[in-house]
């Protein structure tokens, strides 16, 4: 047996003391990573016996996500306190994905008892609710103003913030009929849409759709044009029931595109605020 059997391990040995593949090493050492201690001149790659012991950490790190440049910096400079601030800088990005996870999760339960209230909602019902504040976000948008192409625009440019954020939601969608138009009948006069959001903290122009009593009412009919008349049976509701309207419309999509590919399939739910006259 040569000295060089006994003092190295072949790419092929050190390569099966971690059961990866040799494709595996010549890619970190292509990357400035982890370098066999000797290559002789046929080509032929030796490892040293400590550098086991190197490799080691490396895949290690790996394993917890740490970059190759950060792994590449740490095995070349090693100390104990350097460990220490990986650690804690890996500590702290896990429990940011655990907060992401989290309110993920949480988001999902939310949408999973909204499709099944879409499911289970009775078309023009008419409903009074006790309803815990909700945070939204909303935008300047005119249902009966602009093309079709520039709705869609000024839709996308609403939505695009929460396409960019890492938190799951589901584009629940609604638009916002100003109370002062609500009392006047202008029933078609929308000036903001709105997406439902779970936690203020989310976005940056959160807003709070306030706690109260709602009157409500669900419609299969999912055009703007076509929300005049279920607006205007809540309303008479309203008025016969001696309620007073004291905040905005919301009209919010229940069972939209993501539910179905049929529009005539649409569920629109219309909210008004409201409380008892005195």
């Amino acid at each position: 047996m040569s000295d060089k059997s006994k003092s190295y391990f072949t790419i092929g040995e050190f390569a099966q003391l971690f059961e990866i593949s040799k494709q595996t090493l010549f890619y970190y050492e292509k990357n400035n990573i982890f370098a066999p201690k000797l290559i002789e001149d046929n080509g032929y790659r030796y490892y040293s016996l400590d550098q086991y012991f190197v490799f080691e950490i490396i895949i290690t790190l790996r394993k917890l996500g740490v970059s190759l440049k950060e792994i590449s910096t740490y095995v070349t400079n090693r100390n104990i306190d350097s460990l220490q601030q990986l650690f804690a800088d890996k500590l702290l990005e896990y429990d940011v994905q655990l907060e992401l996870l989290q309110r993920n999760r949480n988001n999902l339960r939310v949408h999973l008892e909204r499709l099944q209230q879409a499911k289970e909602i009775r078309c023009n019902r008419i409903t009074l609710e006790n309803c815990e504040e909700e945070y939204f976000v909303a935008d300047d948008f005119s249902a009966l103003q602009g093309s079709m192409k520039e709705q869609v625009k000024l839709i996308a440019r609403h939505n695009l913030p929460f396409a960019k954020n890492e938190i799951f939601n589901e584009y629940h969608m609604g638009y916002i009929l100003p109370q002062e138009d609500l009392l006047a009948e202008n029933y078609l006069a929308i000036t903001r849409i709105f997406t439902r959001i779970s936690y203020p903290d989310e976005y940056a122009k959160a807003l709070i759709k306030p706690k109260g009593l709602y009157a409500k009412i669900a419609t299969p009919d999912g055009y703007h044009a076509n929300y005049k008349s279920a607006i205007k049976k809540l309303f008479d509701f309203i008025k016969l029931n001696e309620l007073e309207i004291i905040g905005d419309a919301y009209i919010c999509q229940l069972r939209n595109y993501w539910a179905t590919a049929n529009p005539d399939e649409y569920v629109t739910q219309i909210a008004i605020q409201v409380d008892y006259n005195n």
